[in-house]
């Protein structure tokens, strides 16, 4: 174990590599592609490789990045119209704010990570998936993007990260998709145009795949995932608070404040 995580540091890759979920960090000389298969390498430690020829012949298995296809080919009747523009608003203020994750410090719970932008989004929409059903909100579906994505960011030290995809959940009011996405656009839910120009959709070639609540990242099912339990998904998105306070204290912010009961949204 201390040679394969000798092995990850030299290729720049942090222990969370060795999570269920893929990675979708991508280092700014990466092209999507080199990314993608960097990530699925790590993956086949523990887990099948989701292309191969036998995922694909022994069930109707079709990942959630084979199913992408372009951003004005998607079908949104598929996600959950909730009616309610202020209903939404207030399901994206409970995801935001609440603080669900138990910590050593009792006293201390943690919001999701969205001050650590750089991984971990698949980890974040799976608990808000999680946490909006628990709340008596209609199940989201969950949206990916693929490409050489690039969004900016004042919780990054040079100011935007990078991604070979990246994940949300959404809803719909009427024919308007929004997607909540704090670690982008903490003050709002954002309309799916908004956040394909955040993640540079509009100056790269990116594709979209709409898939059920439970997809959890690219190789996971989009039509008929296996979900993963609730255990292993807070488990997941624990494993990302250490670098959240420590991008805070990176960027010589106070992350007792932030991550308490002051973060930078409700100023």
């Amino acid at each position: 174990m201390k040679f394969l995580f000798a092995l990850l540091l030299s290729l720049g890759l942090s222990a969370t590599a060795l999570a269920k979920g893929l990675s979708s960090h991508r280092s700014p000389d990466e092209n999507y592609e080199t990314a993608r298969n960097r990530h699925f390498f790590f993956q086949t430690f523990n887990f099948p490789f989701p292309d191969s020829p036998k995922a694909d012949t022994t069930t109707r298995y079709v990942s959630a990045e084979r199913a992408k296809k372009p951003l004005k080919s998607l079908d949104i009747k598929e996600i959950p119209d909730v009616g309610s523009y202020s209903d939404l608003e207030n399901e994206f203020f409970y995801v935001r704010d609440t603080r669900f994750l138990t910590t050593q410090d009792r006293n201390f719970p943690r919001r999701l990570t969205w001050m650590y932008p750089d991984d971990g989004c698949y980890a974040r929409a799976e608990i808000a998936k999680y946490e909006l059903e628990n709340h008596h909100f209609p199940a989201p579906k969950k949206v990916f993007v693929f490409g050489n994505l690039s969004a900016p960011s004042s919780n990054s030290p040079t100011g935007s990260v990078q991604w070979w995809y990246h994940v949300a959940v959404t809803y719909r009011v009427g024919p308007e998709v929004y997607v909540f996405d704090p670690s982008l656009e903490p003050q709002r839910p954002l309309k799916l145009a908004e956040w394909n120009k955040l993640v540079g959709g509009e100056n790269a070639h990116v594709q979209y795949s709409v898939c059920d609540h439970e997809t959890y990242d690219p190789s996971g099912d989009c039509y008929h995932p296996t979900p993963l339990s609730r255990d292993e998904a807070y488990y997941e998105q624990k494993s990302f608070l250490q670098y959240e306070w420590d991008r805070i204290v990176e960027l010589k912010r106070n992350p007792e404040q932030e991550l308490g009961n002051n973060p930078p949204w409700l100023k």
